[in-house]
Formats: structure tokens, sequence, C-alpha cells
């Protein structure tokens, strides 16, 4: 099956195999030789299992591909049938099995009485409930996390009000996944010797500890004073799959990433600097470079006042020529009509043509001829 988030399938490993199986696995000793229903057993291989010791086992899921897919993967069980139903309908008569087990399940509806009063239902009147359910203070709220399949999770107390409503004993476990040393025999032993230490520096004792916030309840229910008939305080090992080595792994590969993101950000850091540092030079040289921008606007304003005086100069000039030139073709008319009178008036047009080159006007148009050169010098 493919693995959707709503429902385990064995082809997963980690926490969530070590959750599920570990289940089942403490299911198995109440179930031997017993009829049992195992409510939403999905792709069916906790039923499988169950099946394995049990008289006979049924199971209920409200998905039909999952049934169908359940039906041809364990066909060969004969005391193993699935049908398709739902927690507030199951399709068994009253009062037809020893044990029902259900995990991870109450949680994916909010029809908590109607599935207890249909459990009650198919249970025989000496028959027990084993359930489990996610702690919502440890599940959501302090891990901050939502799981889009839960519609209604239970608080403690809720948990615990719901069964008391249904049976008159129950014991209700936590689980969690924790860290440990193990010693053990190094060859395969069925003999019951696991034992259990706590404690610390000060003080050590043989008992089994209870670990703080549970991320899941499991309860064994009935109404005969049989829930603490079996030992339920166990331990889940693979040996094929020592989850903690998984997570040292996980924790090799992260620092080795931590490793590489430091390097890196020290790398940019680096650069950083560097990069900051022609900055502040490329700054300085803009702002070397905007002061020599304005003491050349400076230059530019004065060379501009300085044209603008000259081109005035000019003008006057132009006008004192115009003048000038306006005398001089007078005296020029004059000196021709004086070539056709007597010597002593050709004389005194002489003397006055001199007197006119050392005049005013020779000098200023020297003056202009000197600007006009200077002019044409500056446009080119």
């Amino acid at each position: 099956m493919e693995f959707t988030g709503e429902r385990y399938i064995p082809s997963l490993n980690g926490a969530i195999k070590y959750e599920h199986l570990h289940r089942y696995a403490i299911s198995l000793e109440f179930v031997t030789g017993k009829s049992v229903l195992d409510i939403a057993s999905g792709e069916g291989y906790g039923s499988a299992l169950l099946a394995k010791v049990a008289k006979s086992v049924i199971g209920v899921d409200i998905d039909i591909a999952s049934i169908e897919y359940a039906e041809a993967q364990y066909r060969d069980r004969q005391n193993l049938k699935f049908f398709t139903g739902s927690c507030d309908s199951i399709p068994l008569p009253d009062n037809s099995v020893d044990v029902v087990t259900s995990f991870e399940t109450i949680e994916h509806h909010d029809k908590h009485k109607e599935m207890m009063q249909e459990i009650k239902r198919v249970l025989k009147p000496n028959g027990i409930l084993i359930v489990s359910s996610p702690n919502r203070l440890t599940y959501s709220d302090e891990a901050n996390y939502s799981n889009p399949f839960h519609i209604k999770e239970l608080y403690y107390n809720d948990f615990l009000e719901l069964l008391d409503c249904y049976f008159k004993y129950y014991h209700i476990y936590g689980q969690r996944l924790g860290t440990s040393s193990f010693i053990y025999t190094l060859e395969n032993s069925v003999r019951d010797t696991q034992k259990s230490y706590t404690g610390d520096i000060h003080n050590l004792e043989r008992k089994v500890c209870t670990l703080k916030s549970p991320l899941y309840f499991i309860a064994v229910c009935s109404n005969e004073d049989r829930a603490k008939e079996q030992i339920v305080d166990s331990l889940y090992i693979d040996k094929s799959d020592d989850i903690f080595k998984s997570f040292e792994y996980s924790w090799h590969q992260q620092e080795k990433a931590l490793s590489y993101t430091q390097s890196q950000l020290e790398y940019s850091q680096s650069q950083l600097q560097q990069t900051q540092a022609e900055f502040e030079r490329s700054q300085s040289q803009l702002q070397q470079t905007q002061a020599e921008l304005e003491r050349s606007q400076s230059q530019l304003q004065q060379t501009q006042a300085e044209l603008e005086r000259s081109q005035s100069q000019l003008q006057q000039t132009q006008a004192e020529l115009e003048r000038s030139q306006s005398q001089l073709q007078q005296t020029q008319a004059e000196f021709e009509r004086s070539q056709f009178q007597p010597q002593v008036e050709l004389e005194n047009l002489r003397s006055r043509v001199t007197a006119m080159e050392t005049s005013k006007f020779w000098q200023m148009r020297k003056i202009w001829f000197k600007i006009k050169n200077y002019l044409s010098l500056a446009n080119d």
C-alpha cells in the first residue's frame, strides 16, 4: 500500500514502526486463544500478527481499498477475516468477541461515545478492550503540531472520563520512545530475564520508572478486575533496526551539515568584510569625485562669468568700431574730393589722415582685432 500519512504500513521504519508494533506486541498475551476484533485494521499487518496466537481475528476498517488490500495480502490466514465498517457501526453481532484492539483510531473521528457503545455491544460481558490515543498535550500542544488526519485528540482527563463511562476497571499506560543502556545475552533466549533499573549517582534501584510526558496513552479496560493481570510494562527492540543508530547517524549528518554551514558562514562573513571595505573605498572615491566635480562647476561658473564680461566688452568695441568705420568712410569721401583741390588742400587732407591714423579709432581697431583673434582661439 502507498503511505498517505493516515495509516501505518509495514514498509516504514523508525519511531512510527516501534510505536505501532509495540502496541500489538503487548496485546499478544491478551488475545491468545481468544476471538478478536481489530478496529481500524488498515493494511492488515496487526490483525495478521494477532491471528498467529488468537482463535480468530476480524479486522474492520472504513476504507474499502485497505480492506481489499488486506484480504489479498493475508488470504492464507484461515482464522483472519476483514470487513468494511466504521467505528460507530461495527458489522458484528452482540457479545461476539473476547478482545477488541483499537490503536490510533479514536483521534481520527469525533464519535467517541458511539464508538465506545459499539465496542461494548460486540464485547462479551467479561471481554477486554485495549485502546490507544495520542496525548494531545504532548503530541500537539507542546510540539506546536497539527496532524491533518486527526479530528479530535484527547487530554488525559478526557480519555479517563470516556473510559470511566463504559468500563468498571481500566489501567492506563504511557508510551513514548526513550534512550537506555542495554545489557543482554549474546545468544537468543526465550527466557523472560529482563530487569529494569533507575536512579542516579546517589541511589540506584531495580524498578520500572515512569517517563514524563507520554506521547500516547494505552488503556486496558474490562468490566472484571482483570486489567492488571497481564504485565504491560515492556520494551520493544528490533535487532535489525536499532532506532538509536538511526538517530545517531542523523545527528552526525546534522553535525556535518552544521559544520559546513558554519564554514560557509565564516567565508560569507569574510566576503562581506571585503565587500564592506571595497564599499567604503568606493564611497571615499565618490566623495573625492564629487568634490572635484564641485570645483569644476565653480571654475565653469567663473569662466562663464568672464565670457559674459568679454562678450559685453566685445559688443561695446563693436559699436565703437562701427562709429570709427563711419568716420573713416566720411574721411575717405572727403579725401577723394580733395584730389581735385589745390595742393594746399591736399596737404591739409593728408595731415588730417595722419591725425586720424593716430586717433582713438585706430587704437580701438587694434583692440578689436586682438579680441577677435582671442575669441577665434577660444572657439577652437
